[in-house]
């Protein structure tokens, strides 16, 4: 089996994961009799970890090489998922999530690692293309999550998880060593920060960054909150979920040629005006049938906005410097923002505020954004259309 086809079965399997638990731990955290702010805490501590995650990895990679550290990953991951299904406290759930995250965090940047590399070195293959397949694990997901969620209980979600999880665990076995790949991965971590952080506009970028995820985490881990207020069933919230997986493959597969065609710049700003406009959707709308429409634009908002900003940070940063600009984009994004939104949306929610009521909120905040990227973001040579590929 080609290297490019079991990357794209290991993204598959990941996200099927993700898709699985991560929209729906909100709803989990409240059946549970959690409060908006503890579980906040509990949504908080995946980013939270990642940080500590971003040099772990690399030390993995180091004295194991990816291949074994994906297959420690993933087989503790799926083992940390059962252990939801103990019964626990609150206390618990901190314990069974931090043991979760460590193992969790550490399987993308790695499959990204790769992928980014691949996409170096062959020209047939690109970040997007494969990256698509995560996208397809996600769609399929939340079809059949929602489903067992409605036939069973919610404790289904970590079944699901620890089962894709298995599967990443399994596949992992028919990657081949590589010591050329090696320094990519181990590369992958902070300890050339101090060079990026004269780049004044990769700052500026990861700061934009930061304030969109704070905004935009309320659709990633309060969506399902949203649409059980409006009166959906787990069924109907699952495949709202499909149908962003759905709507995302189009956008990775053709993201080189549309910022190969408007440039980086524009793909940006686009991309973080269409979660505007989503929010702005979310907060008026308030039939949950009507509602899935919004999710076309789910594909323009995530899929297309981060592979500008990988291409974008790729641009920026010395070369010797690819991997570090990588990670921090990371920790602004999925790290520090997440931790941001998730507070927020939590502080907001035990005031008496719908989830629809901070979407408004956020629509805000993220147009603040545009405005910030349109006035400052400067024409430099990352704006350029990306070179078209042979």
């Amino acid at each position: 089996m080609q290297k490019a086809t079991i990357l794209r079965v290991l993204y598959f399997l990941v996200f099927c994961c993700t898709a699985s638990w991560l929209p729906v731990l909100a709803d989990y955290c409240r059946n549970k009799g959690l409060t908006g702010t503890q579980t906040s805490l509990i949504l908080s501590i995946t980013p939270v970890i990642m940080f500590a995650v971003q040099p772990l990895y690399g030390i993995m990679a180091d004295k194991f090489g990816y291949k074994k550290t994906l297959l420690i990953a993933s087989f503790f991951s799926a083992a940390a998922y059962l252990g939801y299904l103990q019964t626990g406290g609150y206390t618990w759930l901190i314990i069974v999530t931090v043991v979760m995250s460590v193992f969790y965090n550490t399987l993308q940047p790695v499959l990204d690692s790769l992928s980014l590399q691949l996409a170096k070195q062959d020209s047939k293959f690109s970040y997007g293309t494969l990256r698509i397949a995560g996208a397809a694990g996600w769609s399929f997901t939340g079809i059949i999550t929602g489903q067992v969620i409605d036939a069973i209980n919610i404790n289904m979600i970590f079944v699901i998880s620890s089962s894709s999880m298995f599967l990443v665990f399994l596949f992992c076995f028919l990657l081949k060593e590589d010591e050329k790949e090696k320094p990519a991965v181990e590369t992958s971590s902070f300890k050339n920060v101090s060079g990026v952080f004269r780049n004044r506009a990769l700052l500026f970028l990861l700061f934009c960054v930061f304030i969109i995820s704070a905004g935009a985490t309320t659709i990633w881990n309060f969506y399902s909150t949203y649409m059980k207020e409006n009166g959906a069933s787990a069924s109907l919230v699952g495949y709202g979920l499909s149908l962003q997986g759905l709507c995302e493959l189009p956008l990775f597969y053709f993201s080189a040629k549309i910022i190969q065609k408007f440039g980086l710049r524009t793909t940006l700003i686009i991309t973080v005006m269409a979660t505007v406009i989503r929010l702005l959707l979310y907060s008026v709308i308030k039939n949950p049938i009507a509602a899935l429409p919004i999710e076309m634009l789910h594909g323009f908002s995530w899929s297309l906005f981060w592979v500008a900003c990988v291409e974008y940070v790729n641009k920026l940063v010395d070369e010797h410097w690819l991997a570090t600009g990588q990670s921090l984009l990371y920790a602004s994004y999925f790290g520090a923002g997440a931790i941001a939104g998730n507070y927020w949306t939590g502080y907001l929610y035990d005031a008496g505020l719908k989830i629809s009521q901070i979407f408004l909120l956020n629509a805000g905040v993220v147009f603040a954004v545009v405005i910030l990227l349109v006035v400052f973001m400067r024409n430099n040579k990352a704006n350029q259309p990306l070179p078209t590929a042979s």
